[in-house]
């Protein structure tokens, strides 16, 4: 059975074939389509992420309120926490801050009226007033936002502190918005290149074609004077399907280890964090499509016609799959064999997570296709 592996292998790795189409063009089309379409990759998140990204707001602050809660306000709006947010400015007079608004001198003004601690302490209605013109209206409603978040946390204390009971805690507030020069942290999960979701296709779609290529073994060779001299070896019918399946699933695993190690080095495709799970989808990937052909060539082989059915679905298939162009047929993209490999992958390169039961319910028709096909081509009487 090895001898016929081997001679398999080494054959099939001579040809010019094997490495034009199925190792030379998929990176090709991983780097044109990568590029060509790579604005079909902005991601909504982002442009909104933009959308928020403010500069420094000039403020004017003038604190009449006597008590804590204007002095712990000042304290927070002027604190290092806030600095890449507000400059901010403690003024005396009230009249003087709302002409300084006029005049563009400052974007906002926040005004804290006298008597505001003892209000609040007396739970009775209480406002902080935000001044801001109308080009300015977003800066003024984040800002009102803020001090919403400072003032839940200080009645939050407040609370706690009921009864003589000791603060265990002190409000903290973390600046949710980044200043206009502060550059943009994207995350490697949450987003995906045009070059690493093509990276991904193109692996699969190699894989897909492992199907073609052993239904090739059983219409042709296992039918013509190569399977003439396979059946005069004294192999048995079972090895010999087995050492043929075997050479498929090794070159297809070959091609996506290069497809994957090429497009790694030359392009810089990301494909997770982890090897491993790469690893794992290509020889699953290879075992269950080598399977299936194994298994569809043995329909072939009276069905004449299934090799071009099967010819003209891998492309619609992995056109469905939003392999070609990144589109979304919603529940018929289910219908393709891609998605159960290209989908864990997406998951996983985009936001780490492994969910692989997908993965394994096609090695478990694997297993039933290789099983079925051996017991078809072994029956006594059958070629």
């Amino acid at each position: 059975m090895w001898t016929i592996y081997l001679t398999s292998m080494k054959r099939k790795i001579k040809s010019p074939v094997v490495f034009v189409n199925y190792i030379l063009l998929p990176l090709l089309l991983i780097v044109i389509l990568g590029n060509a379409l790579s604005t079909m990759f902005h991601s909504e998140p982002e442009e909104t992420a933009g959308a928020i990204n403010i500069t420094q707001t000039r403020t004017v602050v003038v604190n009449e309120d006597k008590g804590q809660l204007g002095k712990d306000i000042v304290s927070f709006l002027t604190g290092k926490e806030n600095q890449e947010l507000y400059k901010v400015t403690v003024a005396e007079n009230a009249e003087e801050a709302r002409k300084s608004l006029e005049a563009d001198e400052y974007d906002q003004y926040i005004y804290l009226p006298a008597g505001l601690t003892e209000g609040v302490n007396a739970k009775q209605e209480s406002a902080v007033t935000i001044y801001g013109k109308d080009q300015n209206i977003d800066k003024v409603d984040i800002t009102a936002l803020t001090l919403s978040a400072f003032g839940d946390g200080y009645q939050a204390m407040d609370v706690s502190g009921q009864n003589n009971q000791p603060i265990v805690y002190q409000h903290v507030y973390s600046n949710l918005l980044t200043a206009g020069n502060t550059s943009e942290k994207q995350s490697d999960a949450g987003n995906m290149s045009g070059l690493s979701y093509y990276g991904v296709t193109m692996l699969v779609l190699i894989l897909f074609y492992g199907l073609a290529n052993t239904m090739n073994f059983i219409q042709e060779e296992y039918n013509e004077a190569l399977g003439d001299r396979y059946l005069i070896s004294p192999l048995s019918k079972m090895s010999l399907v087995v050492s043929q399946w075997l050479t498929g699933c090794s070159i297809s695993i070959i091609q996506g280890l290069i497809i994957v190690f090429c497009a790694k080095l030359f392009f810089n495709v990301s494909y997770g964090a982890s090897n491993l799970v790469v690893l794992l989808i290509i020889i699953v990937g290879a075992v269950f499509f080598n399977a299936l052909g194994l298994f569809l060539g043995v329909l072939g082989r009276r069905m004449k016609a299934l090799d071009g059915i099967v010819s003209l679905l891998i492309p619609v298939m992995t056109f469905i799959g939003g392999g070609f162009i990144k589109l979304d047929f919603g529940s018929l993209s289910k219908l393709s064999i891609n998605e159960v490999f290209q989908q864990p992958l997406f998951d996983y390169i985009q936001q780490g997570v492994i969910h692989l039961m997908p993965v394994y319910n096609a090695l478990a028709l694997s297993l039933g296709f290789v099983i079925i096909s051996i017991f078809s081509l072994t029956r006594k009487g059958v070629r």
